[in-house]
């Protein structure tokens, strides 16, 4: 009996998953007056995202493919874990990069609970993170989804002092040299927010092969210049990006930072990545993009930057589709017209906000409306970041809704939230402040 095409198909293509591949191998090239970045002989341009993922390791391969499908060749990780190899697995198995990320002690009090740590002082505590790191390098160096090793994120930038910082830019030298001496076959770089690692990289750090920007808004179309006066001759990576993040913004009356709108949040991404972005890809000086943050969870980091609310759709995840593949997304997401509260009441069963809100969705389909809470001035970095949905109902009026206060006295953030009918959430911001 003859076997059918399709099983022999699938036994081979079974058969060839099953077969250890080849590690690859990258490397950053003089390309004129510029660089390229190849991936196994490749040119490559990083069409990236920052990944936190839908779920955890569960989800890697679904969220892999929902990547792919937009265009997203590359992402971006701060630390290894547990789970890192099934996340390698799920990236490669679908054309995707990692720029695997190399998590360094901040050495701040209060930061990522490091409350002790001193790069000047804690000579075992340093030892301990080069042996880690060269460790995780070890292991995941033949993986055929590594693309560079990120090593170290914003550290920099939170050293209390210049000491420490001097003491931690030597480190890092240490860490780069002895990657490479581990793993030939990949480039190091090291991230920091907007310029602030420059002088100290340059200064100490010479074996990085290129620097990992972190940078928000659209002032990111000026960086080149920056760069450029500073005598930056090294290439760069842009390894987080979005719209302009709270502690850029100006306050409101209630003191409460403005939120840029979603409409900003999607036309950021495109503008800058046309008009600032790729064209210093084309000169050979960026490398690449990551996009922040493909990340499913509910707070106020990702309701200011994320790419997803649950498994629901961001305005940001459709403007990456469209810059990494050419073509304005379909997506068809509701307008938000405005938000304001009008005033608010203590009543017997509680605080009460009158909120006028108008969102209109273009195909006249019903929306989900919900608002939430969020209290900036909070004790703990948990509650400060918590966004809590609360009771609301309809108004007196058309667009007018009641929406009950917590019982906490000052200002509050307020969010409108959208569903619609097609997987997208929107969102709005205002404040209010309770009596």
């Amino acid at each position: 009996m003859k076997t059918p095409r399709l099983l022999l198909a699938l036994v081979f293509t079974f058969a060839a998953s099953m077969l250890p591949a080849a590690p690859s191998k990258v490397a950053i090239v003089s390309k004129g007056a510029g660089y390229e970045l190849q991936f196994n002989g490749q040119p490559y341009i990083a069409k990236g995202v920052t990944f936190s993922g839908s779920g955890g390791p569960a989800n890697y391969e679904k969220d892999m493919a929902r990547l792919a499908s937009i265009g997203v060749n590359s992402i971006r990780t701060w630390g290894v874990g547990d789970d890192t190899l099934r996340l390698l697995d799920a990236a490669h198995k679908n054309g995707i990069t990692v720029m695997v990320g190399l998590w360094l002690r901040h050495g701040r009090p209060g930061m990522e609970g490091d409350d002790s740590f001193d790069y000047t002082k804690d000579t075992s505590g340093v030892r301990k993170q080069l042996d880690d790191t060269i460790a995780a390098v070890r292991k995941y160096k033949d993986h055929p989804a590594v693309l560079v090793w990120g090593a170290g994120n914003e550290v920099i930038l939170n050293c209390p002092n210049d000491a420490v910082k001097e003491a931690y830019a030597r480190f890092l030298e240490k860490v780069v040299q002895e990657i490479k001496k581990t793993d030939p076959n990949h480039p190091v770089v090291s991230v920091d927010a907007w310029t602030v690692g420059l002088s100290w990289w340059e200064k100490y750090v010479p074996s990085l092969d290129a620097y990992g920007i972190n940078a928000y808004g659209r002032g990111l179309i000026g960086l080149p210049g920056t760069l450029a006066k500073d005598g930056v001759k090294k290439p760069w990576f842009i390894t987080e990006f979005g719209s302009q993040g709270e502690w850029d913004v100006g306050k409101d009356d209630n003191g409460v930072p403005r939120e840029p709108d979603d409409e900003e949040k999607y036309n950021v991404i495109t503008a800058v990545w046309s008009e600032g972005l790729k064209p210093q890809i084309d000169a050979g000086r960026c490398l690449g993009l990551y996009v922040f943050n493909f990340s499913a969870s509910f707070d106020h980091t990702n309701l200011w930057l994320g790419m997803l609310s649950g498994e629901r759709s961001r305005p940001p995840f459709h403007a990456v589709e469209e810059i990494y593949t050419g073509k304005k997304s379909d997506a068809v997401l509701p307008h938000v017209v405005g938000i304001a509260v009008r005033d608010v009441q203590v009543l017997s069963d509680g605080t009460w906000a009158t909120v006028k809100f108008i969102v209109k969705d273009p195909e006249s389909k019903p929306l989900d409306i919900s608002f939430a809470y969020l209290n900036r001035n909070a004790a703990s970095r948990h509650e400060r970041d918590a966004v809590n949905i609360v009771e609301s109902k309809a108004g007196p009026a058309k667009n007018i809704w009641l929406v009950k206060m917590p019982k906490i006295k000052g200002s509050l953030k307020l969010y409108a939230i959208v569903k619609d009918t097609r997987n997208n959430l929107v969102t709005a911001t205002t404040s209010v402040k309770v009596p």
